[in-house]
């Protein structure tokens, strides 16, 4: 056998933040900080490199809620400034764990002080994992398949009174696949696996005041214990995809509940990966061994080298968006319900108002956010990225595209796997599909900032440029 072209490399770095730090990501909560660490968060590195053509790549992946453009700028100029690696080939993707730290514009006072240091903190943290793993650099073989889970389920709920709600709807759309890459070295050791899942970490929601990486967190532990690889959790697209456990009264805050989840999902990606073979083989009859009984014996002849071919391809896509306020009108609203939830605060509020203040400061900042990103446009540009190594590729975009997307591009794609991906270099806000302008709900009149025809032109987008790639 000859020795690969492509070299493989992995590191991981620790990115818990400090107790007390701002926990402000569910309107319904009535803390404010932090109070404790469930389990750490991390960023994990792979780092590839194509020696027949010199191409090279970084894929970092963090537990943290989201990340902002200039949040992905920074870490990006940090990696490529102790690697080489240009930035167009860095992708810097989020598990979008809900009930990690606030890394963004908060409407909470308290803890708003340590979000600026922790951000901060990051690039340096990142940089350094991406060059360890670029350090470990060796020769590396793949494969990769696909498993079925349903810890998640489409979670529009439409309840009783005609509300849509976010909750469980069984029979609404779900892709319940588990797409795994399996990357050893040449001599058939384990280096990285790639798990690629879409539902949302919300197991953890507003009674929880734990930083936790939520299900991916103990799925990547899962897959690591079973398999010896260091395990990278892709989150697919879950716009509208929310989990089975949680969401029980009085038990949002229950830690078991995200670690019975997490296992489930990384029991099956584990048994994917080890029913891949990155050295595929012919078993040719070899001869017979005389034992109690005559045993035949075989050789294993090695069949050609998967396509293991790494490339990079980005292209934007045009998206129409919604009227909205313009950013300055847009953050003045957000600074007055910013004001009014510190007043309450302050003033010993009763529980009942302190909670609703809060979720109008969260409604409201979300809206300043579109705001910010149209700032009175009609269209905006979306940044797409494709990976592709081998017959695999990993497309990922800064949206939170609902599973039907998702599930048209992999549809649409030529190659044999495809890893769609959200929450990647960025964030813009929820893409709905046109039929979920119909229904309404949070993701469509809260947190998208996009018009009707947004998710089609998406998906042609998407599948022009993995056709362009392949």
């Amino acid at each position: 056998m000859r020795e690969p072209s492509l070299r493989a490399g992995v590191a991981r770095a620790d990115i818990t933040p400090p107790v007390g730090i701002a926990h402000g990501n569910w309107g319904a909560a009535t803390h404010s900080r932090a109070e404790g660490i469930d389990l750490p968060l991390w960023a994990t590195v792979l780092a590839l490199h194509d020696t027949a053509s010199d191409m090279r790549v970084i894929i970092i992946e963090l537990d943290l809620g989201g990340a902002s453009f200039p949040l992905v700028a920074g870490i990006r100029e940090a990696v490529t400034r102790i690697t080489g690696v240009p930035a167009p080939h860095i992708r810097v993707s989020v598990s979008h764990t809900h009930s990690g730290p606030t890394v963004g514009t908060t409407w909470l006072e308290e803890g708003a002080e340590l979000i600026e240091p922790y951000v901060a903190s990051l690039p340096a943290k990142i940089a350094g994992a991406a060059w360890e793993a670029t350090q470990k650099l060796r020769p590396a073989r793949i494969a990769h398949g696909a498993g079925t889970c349903h810890i998640g389920v489409n979670r529009r709920f439409r309840a009783p009174d005609g509300r849509m709600t976010v909750g469980r709807d069984p029979e609404g759309f779900f892709d319940p696949s588990v797409r795994v890459m399996r990357i050893d070295g040449a001599d058939g050791s384990p280096i990285a696996a790639v798990l690629h899942y879409a539902t949302h970490p919300t197991i953890m929601a507003h009674e929880n005041r734990l930083i936790t990486p939520d299900y991916p967190g103990v799925a990547r532990r899962t897959v690591e214990q079973i398999t010896g690889a260091m395990c990278l959790f892709l989150q697919g697209c879950a716009g509208n995809i929310g989990p089975r456990l949680g969401f029980a009264e009085g038990k949002t805050g229950d830690t078991g509940f995200y670690h019975r989840a997490g296992k489930t999902l990384g029991a099956e990606a584990a048994k994917v990966y080890l029913t891949l073979e990155t050295q595929p083989f012919d078993e040719i009859f070899a001869g017979v061994v005389e034992s109690g009984a005559p045993l035949a014996i075989y050789r294993h002849d090695s069949k050609p080298e998967a396509d293991a071919t790494l490339r990079v391809a980005n292209a934007t896509a045009t998206l129409p968006v919604r009227p909205f306020p313009t950013r300055v009108e847009g953050e003045a609203r957000a600074r007055e319900a910013r004001e009014a939830l510190a007043e309450k605060r302050r003033s010993g509020a009763p529980v009942e108002e302190v909670g609703e203040a809060t979720y109008r400061a969260k409604r409201i900042s979300q809206q300043a956010g579109h705001s910010r990103l149209t700032d009175g446009k009609s269209a905006v540009e979306v940044d797409l990225q494709a990976i592709r190594i081998g017959d695999a590729v990993i497309l990922g975009a800064p949206v939170e595209v609902f599973n039907e997307l998702g599930a048209a591009v992999a549809a649409r794609s030529p190659f044999a796997w495809t890893a769609v991906c959200g929450y990647s270099n960025g964030s813009a806000g929820y893409l709905p599909t046109a039929d979920a302008f119909d229904g309404g709900g949070y993701e469509v009149e809260m947190a998208s900032p996009f018009a009707r025809a947004a998710g089609e032109r998406f998906v042609d987008a998407a599948a022009a440029l993995l056709h362009q790639l392949r």
